[in-house]
């Protein structure tokens, strides 16, 4: 991109009362209820040309208090219909909602921003962790309040918040759930709502997706091969920890700063309660060896890594990471940033207002004085 915004295109209807109807032969979709009976939910894309504002691609009489924003990026038919199906589900709840469309993930920024910016009271994200972090960076610091549709593979978000992985109970939510404050980790400012990882897990990512794009082969193959060729190639990183005082070097393989709680995917690394409000959790290993490094792993997916004596765990208000080195590959909701050390991780408590089942556990507000964090945790594992 050079500066200017791509434009947003609204793609009037091409159905005449048709179920889930779709224009997706163009560069977005609309979609009717069934039987034709209610609103229709246009679908606006992003696309890669250039337009300067929000405002004069979409007209006045799409301007509602809903924005769904989701990725249209792929195009196969399980996605159209998932969009349908959307689309249906909204029009039945009554919801007032503009669905938003970013052609390609990497135009999912500038369209959060612009709904963040926009005339809508809420902006959902309907996608994976990826979406959902990146949403949340433009929700955070407005009025606005976020909604979560867990459209991913892990949705590890949405799970934490308590939200209902079917697209029928999301909606719902949006209807009947409570508006909760919740924190988000930065790192070099870059916001995360999970988890951001370095060393051998972005390298990992890397190679999963390049084994994905080079042979199509699936996601979870991809990263089982991934994982060993990491483990083969991989060099540990001579690292500096700085945290509350503290202080740590090491060669390390892993380190884990955890917001939301210590999953990795759906690895518990630490089976202790999830970081207080104002708290980032660090999980570190130290692995010498190739064959350390392997009993490591699998470890962790025995689910006893948290009782290696090689692994610490850690709670925090800040980290500082520093290396010697130019650049570090760095994991953020399983995005990979080439970030320029020395990095540092710190709490934004509070910071973004989101919506949850009324069940959930996640609490309206700042904790009590006595659930404050406490002692940090020693460095020794």
């Amino acid at each position: 991109m050079d500066g200017r915004f791509p434009v947003v295109t609204v793609v009037k209807a091409r159905l005449a009362g048709g179920a889930g109807s779709s224009g997706e032969a163009g560069r977005a979709a609309c979609f009717a209820p069934r039987g034709g009976a209610g609103r229709m939910s246009c679908l606006v894309a992003v696309s890669g040309e250039h337009e300067p504002s929000l405002s004069a691609g979409i007209p006045t009489v799409t301007q509602r208090s809903v924005a769904v924003l989701l990725n249209c990026s792929s195009r196969s038919n399980r996605a159209a219909e998932q969009r349908a199906r959307l689309g249906e589900l909204l029009n039945e709840s009554g919801l007032a909602a503009d669905l938003l469309c970013a052609e390609k993930g990497r135009h999912m920024g500038e369209l959060a921003r612009r709904a963040a910016r926009g005339p809508y009271d809420l902006v959902v994200a309907g996608g994976g962790d990826g979406t959902m972090s990146t949403v949340a960076a433009a929700v955070t610091g407005t009025d606005k309040t976020m909604g979560v549709l867990p459209l991913g593979t892990v949705n590890h978000f949405a799970k934490y918040l308590g939200v209902p992985l079917d697209l029928e109970g999301a909606v719902r939510t949006l209807v009947e759930g409570r508006r909760v404050l919740v924190d988000l980790g930065e790192v070099n400012g870059r916001v995360f709502v999970n988890n951001s990882t370095l060393g051998i897990y972005p390298s990992i990512v890397r190679g999963r997706e390049a084994l994905r794009k080079r042979s199509g082969i699936n996601k979870w193959l991809a990263f089982a091969l991934a994982t060993a060729s990491g483990i083969w190639r991989h060099k540990g990183a001579r690292l500096r920890l700085l945290l509350d005082g503290q202080e740590l070097e090491l060669d390390t393989p892993f380190v884990f700063v955890a917001n939301s709680d210590f999953k990795l995917g759906d690895l518990d690394l630490a089976r202790q309660r999830p970081p207080h409000r104002g708290e980032l959790g660090v999980c570190v290993a130290r692995a010498e060896s190739r064959l350390a490094m392997v009993k490591l792993i699998a470890s962790a997916f025995a689910g006893r890594i948290q009782k290696a004596n090689d692994f610490s765990i850690m709670r925090t208000t800040e980290l500082r990471v520093e290396a010697p080195c130019r650049h570090l590959h760095v994991a953020a909701d399983g995005e990979i940033l080439r970030m320029t050390p020395p990095l540092v991780y710190r709490t934004r408590p509070s910071a973004l207002s989101v919506i949850v089942p009324p069940s959930s556990e996640i609490s309206a507000g700042p904790r009590r004085q006595e659930d404050q964090p406490g002692h940090l945790a020693a460095l020794g594992g």
